[in-house]
């Protein structure tokens, strides 16, 4: 039996030195890892990808990007952790790009500039689901099941939606009409909220199981703290749970707590209580937490703006006794503490120093050291953990009781709005699959397909300032709750959003943007089948796009191997152009125009400055004046020589973004004895001419099926168009030719939608397999 083929992939896995002709210098080159901003957003937003909209204008674009996975834009975009911005490769330059402010714009501008409302999504299913709890996790969940068709109910015991969002955070952090907007868009795609409604007593969930739900989601949040289990506790006057308190500020008129106050913790909650008792009043206000600022959980932020207000932090101090008289709180005994060897949590513990203690004075104390969730209801078969929260599966979020599900701060105990999001996915998934009787597993995620590039030096990208947050001034916000933060204006969120480096795929951006300084090129190598899309730094395009072909050396470890690099951008033919300008106004980059030749004839004439070679020209061009990058005749010739006899066989064309990249076991449902499936994919479906699918027809397929993006996804603009007008001509020769009209098809399928883009190429396939097409 003959040795397989070398793929190409499998070369490049690791890191490697490359080098061109004629030149000393030698780069550094390997695959291209996803963008760390998208990896460490625990929901999975594509942060690139609404960057980089926000970048060329498109905020309505960059929100519906945003909300494909994060329900609260407007609401995130002001109280989120943002660990997208702690893994942006700009702080290796200067500073993070502001990923948290640029969303928040994208919310606000929508608000700013109302167009229709969602239109209701319609119910499919008759599956009934309830989420109890109507915070981020319970909320998230509920819109990933609506928007599949479910019936779904979310329960609130608060009078108002929101969960920790209305009842823990201040309205100077996250104002209510912001909160109140985020929730009617939700309820205008079909969540039904009933407020005011706790689900309690022993039988509550099998009471709903009896209304006929058939999952029930609790997301019911951690809304009790936590005691601090130190002398004098509970003996005094003055004691306030962080929670309480906040929620009491939040949802009716409060006096001042104390003049003098205490909070003790280091997170969110103690922050936020801290500065709320100095807007109702109090003169002074303590934050006693037992480790170092760098440790404090608190976003950096907040820190700053409580120690601007005038909140005094005790660092490395820890509650020892709260002391009073009367019946009444005067003050807390503290101690100072060092930092000993790592606990758990990977922090350092904080240990006592002997004979350290000092007393703050105080007639209010506000612990705000954890949380916990107040389960009123009873759970039959579900556990508990030793921490009084509920045990579920983390990737799952399935409870021991069938069809019961949980997560977010009642799983985790109080965490972040970005984590309970996350949550929400997963429970909404795993929901998905119980109800329609699949396994729970989470499915793997479409895979990418292979990208090498040349590494670009961080140290060596020019620094630009990052745009601060225009705020209100401290002497301003004491004794109200106005928003601090006034937000980006346009001018603003677009030079911000300029400042990202674009790392990781170009299957990530969705914008070719003219800002972005990595050209793309094809990649092969000799005895090997494959090719990589190879990105190239600015300062070496033109020594790619100056040559049709380019061999380079590639050393990785011992091995050497010679590589060719081949421009993608097209090229004009003077002498066959007769300037009609069709490739003009089909590109949507500027990059072609029609300059004076000979008499009064035109040419037109490349600017690989601003090409980004989707080859839609070539495709549009009537003269065949446009000579195509690579992506040629004998390209689409070598992806042709895999029919087979006895199959019915499929050739597929697309592009790298509309679904297509996808794993090989997927691949393999529709891959069969019966059905022979060959992917070509190209960089824009809308470079696919009719003369590709006439020879695909001439060689042994026995249906081709064209696949583009929709008109609002398409990457190059008019790409998807372009594939429809190609489709039409195709039908309108094979028609001519005496060929069946029903072996060619076309699709458009929305931008990363693998699962339609299968079923897709398999109903094709059936209708092949229908019609005898052999």
């Amino acid at each position: 039996m003959p040795e397989p083929t070398p793929h190409t992939f499998d070369i490049f896995r690791e890191e490697g030195q490359l080098s061109f002709p004629g030149k000393k210098e030698e780069y550094r080159f390997g695959p291209v890892e996803p963008s760390p901003c998208t990896n460490a957003c625990p929901a999975g937003v594509n942060v690139k990808a609404y960057v980089s909209l926000m970048a060329a204008g498109k905020f309505g674009a960059a929100l519906d990007v945003i909300r494909e996975r994060n329900p609260l834009p407007g609401i995130c975009g002001r109280v989120c952790t943002h660990p997208c911005e702690a893994a942006c490769n700009r702080n290796v330059v200067d500073q993070p790009v502001a990923v948290r402010w640029l969303k928040r714009f994208a919310a606000d501008y929508e608000l700013a500039h109302p167009g229709e409302p969602p239109a209701k999504i319609e119910t499919t299913r008759q599956e009934k689901v309830a989420v109890i709890g109507a915070g981020p996790s319970g909320l998230t969940a509920a819109n990933d099941l609506v928007r599949r068709g479910f019936d779904v109910t979310v329960f609130e015991a608060l009078p108002e939606a929101g969960g920790m969002l209305i009842a823990g955070i201040p309205a100077y952090r996250l104002p209510r009409k912001i909160l109140s907007a985020e929730i009617d868009y939700l309820t205008n795609l079909g969540i039904k909220i009933e407020t005011g409604t706790k689900i309690e007593g022993e039988k509550a969930i099998d009471e709903l199981f009896k209304q006929g739900f058939e999952a029930i989601y609790l997301a019911i949040g951690a809304h009790k703290g936590k005691k601090l289990n130190i002398k004098g506790e509970g003996r005094y006057r003055g004691i306030l749970d962080a929670v309480a308190f906040l929620n009491q500020v939040n949802f009716s008129a409060s006096e001042k707590p104390g003049d003098k106050v205490i909070v003790i913790g280091g997170g969110n909650s103690a922050v936020d209580s801290a500065r709320t008792a100095l807007r109702l009043g109090s003169s002074e206000v303590h934050i006693v937490y037992r480790r170092t600022r760098q440790e404090m959980p608190a976003d950096e932020e907040e820190i700053d703006e409580a120690e601007k207000e005038g909140v005094k932090i005790h660092y490395l101090a820890a509650p020892v006794e709260i002391v009073g008289k009367k019946g009444r709180v005067t003050g807390m005994t503290c101690q100072k503490m060092e930092l000993g060897e790592p606990d758990e949590s990977g922090r350092r513990r904080p240990v006592p120093i002997p004979d350290s203690e000092y007393l703050v004075e105080a007639d209010c104390i506000i612990p705000a050291i954890s949380q916990e969730p107040e389960i009123e209801f009873g759970l039959s078969d579900v556990k508990l953990s030793r921490w009084n929260t509920l045990v579920a599966d983390e990737d799952t979020m399935a409870t021991d009781r069938p069809g019961v599900f949980a997560g977010g701060d009642a799983v985790t105990g109080p965490s972040t709005v970005i984590d309970a999001i996350a949550h929400g996915h997963r429970a909404a998934d795993s929901i998905l699959h119980y109800l329609t009787g699949q396994p729970l597993e989470n499915p793997v995620p479409p895979q990418m397909l292979p990208e090498a590039e040349i590494k670009i030096d961080l140290d060596q990208r020019s620094q630009i300032a990052r745009a601060g947050m225009p705020a209100m001034e401290v002497q301003q916000r004491l004794g109200n709750f106005d928003e601090v933060e006034f937000g980006f204006d346009e001018a603003t969120a677009i030079a911000e959003a300029q400042r990202c480096l674009r790392c990781g795929p170009c299957a990530e951006c969705e914008e070719c943007v003219s800002l972005c300084d990595k050209q793309p090129a094809m990649l092969t190598v000799d005895g090997h089948t494959g090719e990589y899309l190879c990105r190239v730094p600015d300062n070496l395009r033109s020594l790619v796009n100056s040559e049709s072909s380019l061999t380079a050396n590639l050393k990785i470890g011992k091995k050497k191997i010679d590589v060719i690099l081949q421009s993608l951008q097209p090229r004009v033919a003077a002498n066959i152009c007769r300037g009609c300008g069709e490739c003009v106004s089909v590109c949507d980059y500027g990059a072609l125009e029609l300059i004076a030749s000979s008499g009064d004839l035109q040419i037109s004439q490349l600017d690989p400055e601003k090409c980004r070679a989707c080859g839609i020209c070539v495709s549009a061009c009537p003269n065949g004046a446009m000579l195509p990058g690579f992506i040629d005749d004998a390209w689409l010739n070598s992806k042709l020589d895999r029919m087979a006899t006895g199959a019915t066989n499929l050739v597929v064309f697309s592009c790298r973004w509309n679904g297509s990249s996808l794993h090989s076991d997927e691949l393999a449902q529709i891959r069969t004895d019966k059905v022979n499936l060959n992917l070509i994919q190209t960089i824009c479906g809308g470079r696919i001419e009719p003369g590709f699918v006439l020879k695909a027809l001439a060689a042994g397929a026995s249906g081709v099926l064209l696949t583009a993006c929709d008109d609002e996804s398409c990457h190059y603009g008019v790409g998807a168009r372009r594939v429809r007008e190609s489709f039409d001509e195709i039908r309108s020769l094979v028609h001519i030719l005496g060929t069946d009209p029903q072996r060619i098809g076309f699709a458009a399928i929305p931008d990363g939608d693998s699962v339609k883009f299968i079923q897709t190429i398999a109903d094709f396939a059936q209708s092949l397999n229908n019609n005898g097409g052999k």
